[in-house]
């Protein structure tokens, strides 16, 4: 059988739900064992060694059943994380764990996180966090084998925790999956396993485990085969260490990298040649799952999979979310460099017209423009790093004031370019994709709204009104009479017409009860004053009067969204203009 590499996982699922708490009671589980080198510390990620997977999982996993070294978690803040890092061909994770807090179930983001794993088709399972808060529930001392913890608690949260299990199933199945609690699963090619957990008291973790490690070794062997030859990594983020200077967090999973390789990255620019001078990892410590990095140890070599520092010319440059490839001749970096010129553009189709988009990395930027594809938000320009005033001022430009907005994913918003935008451009920032856009579409749906409304406001639009018999208030100059709409808004500022088309005046204004109103819709009984109008003359008690439209105006109304009643009243007009004009309006 091949050598295996360890998998790469990630956690997604919807906010709140736990996969912080989840993945600090892994590495707690981890640092628990004290075994001898129990820890290897990784730059954005944590290791669960084979051998702590294996004393963790005593009675669950057989032990000549652990093929894989281990399990590698990817560790980095956010849902968006299996979607952000990116490597070629696919997702940077091998597996990944859907995290549904029990008490709400598949909320938005989950589905979300299902959509993408059904895309990128990433084996995956769900951990059912928070059981302990179920009524019902019983701590056992320890942390005991979820099988245990089951036969011991009370009928009552056995009943509450499948009535919630399978409600999710349900989901799950509506959005495409089958899905049963792990331990009735009989076919995993064909069913999702459930796993309930407690990440505050570490029930559940081991079978986590076990179950990650089944699916790896059952549907991943050929991906995991270790590989000779040069190495491929995903560049997580840029910074300065201490002592060595500017340094490419990256998590190598192909392959090895080894002090001396030719390399070729994923610059902001473009790629570019480089060589590695330096690999560098945290030494062994207490600290959190990622620790804050003190001492680093230098290695000569690092295969996958690894998080590890590299240092080499040039990686300031590097762009995050890009992608690390080692060469072994001018021909094949002159391939690479080609291939990573594709990976550098992951927005293929930018819009004539459109809203402009900014992330923090290259992998981040991918998503944000996939979810704008997703809810039909066009986008015209996209940028890696913070809110640029270029990119502010250029929008103000932009003919749809809809489009007139900076969608931005966990980057900063500097005070010039929001100084910059004013109240001309919409800058929507947020460090959870999903509500980016949502806030977007909200804006873009109220200023649709106001738009619509001063659109209507400059337009000339339909409305009908009779003269109230007995309410002559002035004979002329302005004539003041009292009137009913009925049908459409009537606005000052319009000429009237009588049925048979003789030209009345002009609405100067409206008053009821003693206060002037900009408009009056249907039904309403107020004064109007009409400038040009003689009572007795152009204009009689019980006249029926219509806005005169212009035969622009027609033509511009002909084929747009109007009320019933204001229909009604273009179409009258309409007819009674084609009665001497047969084209009148076409």
């Amino acid at each position: 059988m091949p050598e295996l590499r360890e998998p790469i996982v990630s956690l997604l699922g919807h906010v709140d739900h736990g996969k912080t708490t989840l993945l600090d009671r892994i590495a707690g589980s981890v640092r628990a064992s004290r075994e001898a080198g129990g820890i290897t510390q990784h730059i954005g990620a944590l290791e669960v060694p084979g051998r702590t997977v294996r004393r963790l999982s005593e009675g669950i996993l057989k032990t000549d059943q652990l093929r894989v070294p281990g399990l590698l978690f990817v560790d980095t803040p956010g849902h968006r994380s299996f979607e952000t890092m990116r490597r070629r061909g696919g997702a940077l994770a091998d597996l990944a764990v859907l995290v549904v807090d029990v008490r709400e179930g598949v909320m938005p983001q989950t589905r979300e996180s299902i959509q993408i794993l059904r895309h990128e088709r990433t084996p995956f399972a769900v951990a059912l966090t928070k059981i302990d808060l179920l009524g019902g529930w019983r701590k056992l001392p320890g942390v005991p084998p979820l099988a245990e913890l089951l036969s011991h608690s009370g009928p009552e949260f056995g009943r509450v925790l499948d009535a919630r299990l399978y409600a999710v199933a349900e989901e799950l199945v509506g959005l495409g999956f089958s899905a049963d609690r792990y331990d009735r699963v009989s076919d995993f090619t064909h069913n999702v396993g459930i796993v309930p957990v407690s990440a505050k008291t570490g029930v559940g973790v081991a079978e986590l485990l076990a179950l990650l490690v089944g699916l790896s070794q059952r549907f991943l062997s050929e991906e995991l085969a270790v590989e000779g030859g040069g190495g491929e990594a995903t560049i997580l983020e840029r910074s300065d260490q201490k002592g060595i200077g500017p340094v490419g967090s990256v998590i190598v999973y192909r392959g090895s990298v080894k002090i001396g390789d030719e390399v070729v990255v994923t610059g902001r620019t473009e790629p570019f040649a480089s060589r590695v001078r330096g690999l560098y990892r945290p030494t062994p410590g207490k600290g959190e799952r990622t620790g804050r990095v003190g001492r680093l140890e230098s290695l000569e070599e690092v295969r996958a999979a690894a998080g590890v520092y590299l240092a080499a010319p040039g990686i300031e440059e590097a762009m995050p979310g890009g992608l690390l490839k080692v060469v072994r001749d001018p021909a094949e970096a002159e391939a690479a460099r080609a291939e990573l010129a594709k990976e550098s553009h992951p927005i293929a189709e930018l819009a004539e017209s459109g809203v402009a988009i900014c992330a923090d990395t290259l992998g981040g930027l991918e998503a944000l423009a996939f979810e704008c594809r997703e809810h039909q938000i066009p986008v015209h320009e996209a940028l890696v790093g913070p809110v640029a005033r270029a990119a502010v001022m250029r929008l103000k430009t932009v003919r749809d004031p809809t489009h007139r907005a900076v969608v931005a994913f966990a980057v900063p918003v500097p005070p010039d370019a929001q100084a910059e935008a004013s109240d001309l451009v919409k800058i929507v920032r947020a460090d959870v994709m999903y509500r980016a856009i949502e806030e977007y579409l909200a804006w873009r749906s109220e200023r649709q709204r106001q738009v619509d409304a001063e659109r209507r406001a400059a337009t000339i639009h339909p409305a009908r009104l009779q003269v109230l018999e007995g309410f002559v208030f002035r004979v002329s100059k302005p004539a003041i009479v009292g009137v009913k709409v009925t049908a459409g808004t009537l606005r000052p500022g319009v000429r009237l017409m009588r049925a048979d088309g003789a030209d009345v005046g002009l609405l100067r204004g409206l008053q009821k009860e003693n206060e002037s109103v900009s408009e009056a819709p249907e039904s309403t009984e107020l004064a109007a004053s009409i400038e040009g109008a003689v009572v007795g003359r152009n204009l009689r008690e019980g006249d029926v009067l219509y806005v005169a439209l212009p035969e622009s105006a027609a033509r511009a109304l002909k084929d747009q969204p109007l009320s019933p009643s204001e229909r009604e009243a273009f179409d009258e007009v309409v007819r009674l203009r084609r009665a001497s004009h047969p084209f009148w309006g076409q």
